[in-house]
C-alpha cells in the first residue's frame, strides 16, 4: 500500500514538474531597440502581444502576436544561441559616428536576461540576424494598422 501511494505521489509531482518546466520555457521576451539623434523603435514581442513605440514618450500601439507570427519568431530563435549573445561583435560601426541607429537586442528566456552589444541597426551580427530580420518584419505588421 505504501509503495502504491509513492509510486502515485512521484507521478503526480512529476507531471508537475514538467508542466511547470514548459511554462517556463514558453517565457520568452524579446526587445528590440533602434536609437539615434533622428530616429526611435522600441519592440517588446512575447507569445501573446507585438509592442511597438516609433517615438520617445509615446503611448507603443500593441496588438496580438498570431500563431503564426509567434512560429516564425520562435524558428528564428531556435537558431540563436541566446547564452553568447553579448559575445557577439557587429559587423560595422556606421553607429559610431551617427551613420545608423544604435541597436541593441535583449532576450529573457527561461528566467534570465540576455543582451547584445551595440550594433548598426540594419546590419545585425550574422549570428541573431535571421532573429533581427524576423523581428522588424513583426514590427512594420503592428506600425501599418
Amino acid at each position: 500500500m505504501k509503495f502504491l501511494l509513492l509510486l502515485l505521489s512521484l507521478v503526480f509531482v512529476d507531471n508537475g514538474c514538467s508542466d511547470s518546466k514548459k511554462a517556463q520555457e514558453d517565457i520568452i521576451s524579446i526587445e528590440y531597440s533602434a536609437i539615434s539623434k533622428g530616429q526611435y523603435k522600441m519592440i517588446i514581442i512575447n507569445n501573446k502581444t507585438i509592442s511597438v513605440a516609433s517615438k520617445v514618450r509615446t503611448e507603443p500601439t500593441i496588438k496580438t502576436c498570431s500563431e503564426t507570427e509567434w512560429k516564425k519568431l520562435s524558428k528564428a530563435f531556435q537558431t540563436v544561441e541566446v547564452e553568447t549573445i553579448s559575445e557577439l561583435k557587429a559587423p560595422s560601426q556606421n553607429r559610431l559616428f551617427d551613420g545608423a541607429a544604435i541597436a541593441k537586442l535583449k532576450i529573457t528566456y527561461n528566467g534570465k536576461v540576455y543582451k547584445s552589444q551595440s550594433f548598426d541597426h540594419g546590419n545585425p551580427p550574422k549570428e541573431i540576424k535571421a532573429l533581427v530580420d524576423e523581428i522588424l518584419l513583426v514590427s512594420e505588421n503592428v506600425e501599418k494598422q
